[in-house]
C-alpha cells in the first residue's frame, strides 16, 4: 500500500492514480492488480460480504474508457456506502475488491490471457458478487466463469445481445438497456407520427434477428404492421446492400428501421443515398448515434469518387431519425437525488464526481449495486433462519437463488426502474431521439421509462414538419360511382325497386280483387317493402363506406331480410297448421295475429342489431392488400364485442332461416289438393332460394383466404340474386293472373268463369260406395264446396263448419256349413306415416283407411293410386286430445308408425276401441249350420262417427276342420 500526506490530507495511490482519503473507507492495494476498500467504521458482529469490481483501471490510452472507468467505481463506492450506512443487507457490510481486468497496454494475446488471469484471481477471493466489465468482448469471458461457479455478475456497459442467452450467462444481468428495445422506442416514434406501416433492414446476426422479432411482437401490441423486412450481411458488399434496399422500397416500405451497428449501417446509408432512397418520400429511423461515423463515411465516399458523384452530408441526410441511449434524466426526481449526493463528493476522493452532472455511465454503475444489494437483503429478510441465509450468502453457497430473477425486486434508480425479463435484460430504457436539421444533430424527443416525449417538431428531408405518408399512393379497390360494376349494381337495383314500387301499387289499389285478396294484400306490400330495402343496400356497397353507412347498412339488410323472410314463415305456419289440422272448425291465427308475429320476429333481429351496433361501433377502417392496392370496409372498434354480436346475430338469422325452409317443405304439397292458384310452391322455391345465396355469401364471408374482390362480388351477387329471384317468383304469376283476369273481363260469362275458376266452390259430387270414395269437407253426406287454400288463409270467418264422416261397411261370406269370422273396419281421414325416430318430416294425407283389428294389420290407400299400402301394429293410443288437434297413433311393429287425425273426442275413442279389438273367444267354437246355404256378398253402410258402432265383415274360409288346421 502505498500512502502519502498531501497538506496534512492523507493519500491513497490505486492503480497509480492518487485518492484523497474520504474519512469513509480503507483503501489498500494488495498488488498492482487488486484494490481493496473496506468499511472504516467497527463492523464488530456483521458479516463481510466481498464484491468483486471488474475493470479495466490501468488502460490509460483512452479517455472515454477511463472516465467510463473511474467514474463507474466511483459511483459503486458511492453505493457502497449508502448501503452500509443503510444496512440494507441486514446483519452484513459490502467490501469491495477491485481487480484491474487489462493490466497490459497491448490488445494481443497475452492481453486476452491476463484479462482472464483476472478473472479467475478475483474470484479465489471469495467475492459472492461481481459487477463489470466495460467492453461486451471483455465481459464475456468473466461471465461464463462467473456464470460456471454460480456467482451472480451485473454490468453496467455491456449491451450485447448474446449475454441474454441464458444457457452461457445464467447469472449474468445489465443495468444498461440492450439495443433491442430501440425497436420499441422507434416504434412508438412512428406511431406518434401516425404512421401504421413500417419495413425493417437488419443484419444477420443476433442483435438484428432479435431486433426484428422483437419489431413484430412490439409492432403487433401497438397496432402497427411490419410490412417488409429484408436482412444484409454483417460484413455485407454494396451489392448486398443494394438488393436489400431495392426489394424493401419495392414492396412499398417508406418508413424504413434500420438494425445495425455502426459500421454497416453508416454503408447502408451510403447505397440508400445514391439510389435515391434519400429523399421526401422516405424516413430513416437508425439505431444509436452515427452522426460522427456517417460523416467520416461521406468524407471517405466523396475522396475516392468523382466530383460530380460526390454526396453533400449537409443536405443529403437531412431528416433522418438517431435513437440513442440517454443517460443525463435532468428533472427525473430518482436521478436528482443521485445527482444531489454525487455533487457533494470530493473528486480527489471520488473521480469524476463532485459536479452537478454526470460524464457517462456512472448512474448505471451505481444502479448495478443497488439492485444487487437489494436482491441481498431480500433474500435475508425472506428467510426463515436469516442468521443461517447470512452464512451461506457470505459462502457463495445459494446457488439457483442468485439467479437474475433475484435480483427484480422493483428498484428505481437514477436511470429509471430497473424491471428485468427472464433473461436478466431491463424491459425498458431511456432514450434520445437524434434528428439531423440542417446538418445539426438536434434532439426532438426523450423516451423514460417506455414513454415518449416529443419536445421540439421534427423536420424531414423536405425541411417540413409534415410526416409523408408510411406508404406509395395506393389505389381502392371499393368500385367507385364510375366503374362498371357500379353501373350494373345500381341498374338492377334501381329496376328491382321501380318493379317493386309498381306491384305495390297495383296491389293497393287492387287490394279487394280476388288476386290480391286472397295471397293478402298487407302483407304483399310488407314483402315489398323487404325487396325495396334489400336493393337499397344493395346499392349501398358501392363507393367507400362512411359512418353513416356503417349503421344504416346492417340496419337496412337486416329489415328487408327479416321483412321478407319474416311474412314467409307467418304465412307458411298458417298454411302449415291448417293442413297439420284436417279437421280444423275455425280460423287459427287472423291477420292480426299475423302482424304480430312478423312485428316480434323483426322487433328481436332490430334489437340485436341495435345493441350490436351501439357497443360494437363500426367506423371506416382501411385495409391493405398491397403497398399499392387497399379497400374500405366497416370495422368494429371493439373486435370482441364485434365477434360475439355477430354469432348472437348469425344464429338469430340462421335459426329463423332454418325453420322458413322447415315449413316450406311441410307445407310444399298443401296447393297439390286444390286445383286453383296456390302460392306454397313459389314460397317454397323463394325460400330455397334464399338459403342457398345465404349459405354461398356465409360460406365466403368466414373464409380467411377469400380476397375482397371474391367477398364484395358474391356478397353483392348473393343479395340481388335471391332478391330478385324471390320477388319474381312469388310476383309474376299473380300480376299474370291479374292482367289475365282483366283481358278476359269483357262479358259477364267470362269474368263468372274465371272467378270461379279461382275463388268459387267445388261441388263434390257423392262417391259410389262400390270404390269406397269420400270427400275431405261434407255437409250432412251431401255435396259441399272445397275451399281454395288462398280463401282459407284469407278469410276472416270460420273456414269448415262441420267435418265429413268415413263410411264403415259389414260383409259376410259363407261356404258350405262351416264359416269363419274376421272384423273390418273403413273408412277415409287424414293419416301421417312417419319414422319413428325422426318424425318430422313426414305429410298429412287424406287416405282410405281398412283395419283388420284381430289379425293386427291395417291398410291404406289414396283415392288417386292403384296400389294401396299394408301396415302391421302392436295397439293404438291417444296422442293427442287437444282441442281441434285429435289424433290417434298407431304404434307399428316395424320402424314406422301412424298418426290418424280425427274430427272429435268421440270419434277417437270409437277408433281407438276399433284398433284395439280382439278377436271374442265365442267365436272360436265349431258351429254347423242348420242347412248349407251359401250367402251372396252383402254390403251395408254405416256412420262410425254418429253411432259409435263397428260392424263385422263375415267372410267363409273353407271348413271349420281346416280352419282349425290352418
Amino acid at each position: 500500500m502505498a500512502q502519502s500526506v498531501i497538506a496534512g490530507e492523507s493519500t491513497t495511490l490505486a492503480f497509480g492514480r492518487s485518492l484523497l482519503d474520504d474519512n469513509i473507507s480503507n483503501i489498500n492495494q494488495t498488488d498492482n492488480s487488486t484494490v481493496i476498500i473496506s468499511p472504516r467504521y467497527n463492523t464488530t458482529g456483521r458479516t463481510e460480504l466481498k464484491i468483486g469490481v471488474l475493470l479495466p483501471f490501468s488502460q490509460k490510452n483512452d479517455n472515454l474508457t477511463a472516465q467510463i472507468v473511474w467514474g463507474g467505481s466511483s459511483a459503486i463506492r458511492m453505493a457502497v456506502n449508502d448501503i452500509n450506512n443503510r444496512q440494507v443487507i441486514p446483519g452484513a457490510y459490502i467490501t469491495l475488491i477491485e481487480k484491474d481486468s487489462f493490466p497490459d497496454s497491448s490488445l494481443n494475446q497475452m492481453a486476452v490471457t491476463n484479462a482472464v488471469y483476472a478473472s479467475v484471481t478475483l474470484l479465489q477471493q471469495g467475492v459472492i458478487g461481481v459487477i463489470g466489465d466495460i467492453s461486451s468482448s471483455w465481459t464475456s469471458l468473466s461471465a461464463l466463469m462467473t456464470s460456471t461457479l454460480e456467482i451472480p455478475q451485473c454490468s453496467f456497459t455491456a449491451n450485447a445481445i448474446a449475454f441474454s442467452d441464458k444457457t452461457q450467462y445464467k447469472y449474468f444481468f445489465r443495468t444498461i438497456p440492450t439495443q433491442v428495445i430501440i425497436a420499441d422506442v422507434m416504434l412508438e416514434f412512428a406511431s406518434n407520427q401516425g404512421w401504421k406501416k413500417l419495413g425493417v433492414i437488419y443484419t444477420d446476426d443476433a442483435l438484428g434477428q432479435q431486433f426484428y422479432q422483437r419489431s413484430l411482437i412490439q409492432a403487433n401490441m401497438m397496432n402497427l404492421h411490419i410490412s417488409q423486412y429484408q436482412a444484409i450481411p454483417p460484413t455485407g458488399t454494396a451489392d448486398d446492400m443494394n438488393t436489400a434496399l431495392r426489394n424493401i422500397t419495392s414492396a412499398g416500405a417508406r418508413i424504413i428501421m434500420v438494425a445495425a451497428t455502426s459500421t454497416p449501417q453508416t454503408s447502408l446509408m451510403i447505397q440508400a443515398q445514391q439510389l435515391g432512397y434519400v429523399s421526401k418520400d422516405y424516413v430513416w429511423l437508425l439505431m444509436g448515434d452515427t452522426t460522427e461515423d456517417l460523416r467520416k463515411q461521406v468524407d471517405k465516399y466523396n475522396n475516392g469518387t468523382t466530383s460530380n458523384a460526390t454526396i453533400g452530408y449537409p443536405s443529403a441526410y437531412q431528416g433522418i431519425f438517431l435513437f440513442d441511449n440517454w443517460l443525463s434524466l435532468d428533472g427525473y426526481p430518482p436521478f436528482e437525488t443521485f445527482l444531489d449526493q454525487w455533487s457533494v463528493l470530493n473528486p480527489e476522493s471520488y473521480p469524476y464526481a463532485g459536479y452537478r452532472n454526470i460524464s457517462s455511465f456512472e448512474g448505471l454503475a451505481y444502479s448495478c449495486m443497488m439492485v444487487m444489494a437489494e436482491g441481498f437483503g431480500k433474500l435475508i429478510t425472506k428467510s426463515q433462519n436469516q442468521t443461517d441465509q447470512l452464512i451461506k450468502l457470505s459462502t457463495g453457497d445459494l446457488g439457483d437463488d442468485m439467479l437474475p430473477s433475484a435480483f427484480n425486486v422493483g428498484y428505481v434508480g437514477p436511470e429509471g426502474p430497473m424491471l428485468y425479463d427472464s433473461n436478466g435484460d431491463l424491459t425498458t430504457g431511456n432514450y434520445l431521439v437524434y434528428n439531423i436539421q440542417h446538418a445539426i444533430k438536434t434532439v426532438v424527443g426523450k423516451s423514460t421509462g417506455g414513454n415518449l416525449d416529443m419536445i421540439a417538431s421534427p423536420m424531414y428531408f423536405d425541411g417540413t414538419s409534415q410526416p409523408p405518408s408510411d406508404s406509395p399512393p395506393s389505389l381502392a379497390l371499393n368500385p367507385d360511382i364510375t366503374s362498371p360494376i357500379s353501373h350494373v349494381i345500381l341498374a338492377l337495383s334501381s329496376a328491382g325497386i321501380l318493379f317493386s314500387i309498381f306491384c305495390f301499387v297495383i296491389v293497393l289499389v287492387n287490394r279487394k280483387h280476388e288476386v290480391f285478396k286472397a295471397s293478402s294484400p298487407l302483407f304483399c306490400c310488407l314483402e315489398l317493402v323487404g325487396f325495396i330495402l334489400a336493393y337499397v343496400a344493395a346499392a349501398m356497397m358501392i363507393g367507400i363506406p362512411s359512418q353513416v353507412i356503417c349503421y344504416v347498412h346492417p340496419i337496412t339488410i337486416s329489415l328487408g331480410f327479416m321483412l321478407v323472410l319474416g311474412n314467409m314463415i307467418a304465412k307458411n305456419y298458417r298454411i302449415y297448421r291448417i293442413f297439420n289440422n284436417i279437421f280444423i272448425t275455425r280460423n287459427v291465427i287472423t291477420d292480426a295475429h299475423l302482424i304480430r308475429t312478423v312485428a316480434c320476429i323483426i322487433g328481436v333481429q332490430m334489437i340485436l342489431m341495435a345493441v350490436s351496433l351501439v357497443v360494437s361501433k363500426p367506423v371506416p377502417t382501411k385495409f391493405d392488400v398491397s403497398f399499392s392496392t387497399h379497400y374500405w370496409s366497416c370495422a368494429a372498434k371493439n373486435s370482441t364485442n364485434k365477434t360475439v354480436f355477430m354469432v348472437l346475430n348469425t344464429i338469430y338469422a340462421a335459426s329463423l332461416l332454418l325453420f322458413a325452409t322447415f315449413l316450406a317443405y311441410k307445407t310444399r304439397m298443401a296447393g297439390r289438393q286444390y286445383n286453383r292458384y296456390s302460392e306454397c310452391k313459389q314460397m317454397g322455391l323463394s325460400v330455397y332460394n334464399i338459403l342457398f345465396s345465404a349459405l354461398v355469401g356465409f360460406a365466403v364471408m368466414v373464409n380467411p383466404l377469400a380476397d375482397f374482390y371474391t367477398k364484395y362480388y358474391i356478397d353483392v351477387i348473393s343479395i340481388l340474386w335471391a332478391t330478385t329471384f324471390s320477388l319474381f317468383i312469388l310476383f309474376l304469376p299473380k300480376l299474370q293472373v291479374f292482367y289475365k283476369i282483366k283481358r278476359n273481363d269483357a262479358t259477364e260469362e267470362k269474368r263468372t268463369s274465371i272467378r270461379h275458376s279461382i275463388f268459387s266452390f267445388l261441388r263434390a259430387t257423392t262417391t259410389s260406395t262400390q270404390h269406397h270414395q269420400s270427400t275431405f269437407h261434407t255437409e250432412n253426406n251431401h255435396g259441399t264446396e272445397l275451399l281454395s287454400l288462398e280463401q282459407i288463409l284469407a278469410s276472416d270467418g270460420p273456414v269448415i263448419q262441420d267435418g265429413s264422416s268415413p263410411r264403415s261397411s259389414s260383409h259376410a261370406v259363407a261356404t258350405g256349413g262351416n264359416t269363419n269370422f274376421i272384423e273390418v273396419h273403413e273408412g277415409e281421414m287424414p293419416i301421417r306415416k312417419v319414422f319413428r325416430y325422426f318424425p318430422f318430416l313426414s305429410q298429412w294425407e287424406m287416405q282410405h283407411l281398412m283395419v283388420f283389428p284381430w289379425l293386427s294389420y291395417f291398410s291404406h290407400f289414396s283415392k288417386y293410386a292403384k296400389k294401396g299400402t299394408v301396415m302391421s301394429y302392436t295397439q293404438a293410443s291417444i296422442y293427442s286430445a287437444k282441442l281441434e288437434d285429435y289424433v290417434l297413433k298407431i304404434h307399428g311393429q316395424g320402424l314406422y308408425d301412424m298418426y290418424i287425425q280425427l274430427p272429435n273426442l268421440n270419434a277417437m275413442h270409437t277408433w281407438q276401441n276399433c284398433f284395439n279389438q280382439k278377436r271374442p273367444d265365442y267365436l272360436d267354437f265349431r258351429r254347423k249350420p242348420s242347412q248349407p246355404a251359401t250367402l251372396d256378398q252383402t254390403t251395408t253402410t254405416h256412420n262410425m262417427f254418429e253411432s259409435g258402432l263397428s260392424h263385422d265383415f263375415l267372410l267363409a274360409e273353407g271348413q271349420l276342420q281346416q280352419h282349425r288346421q290352418n
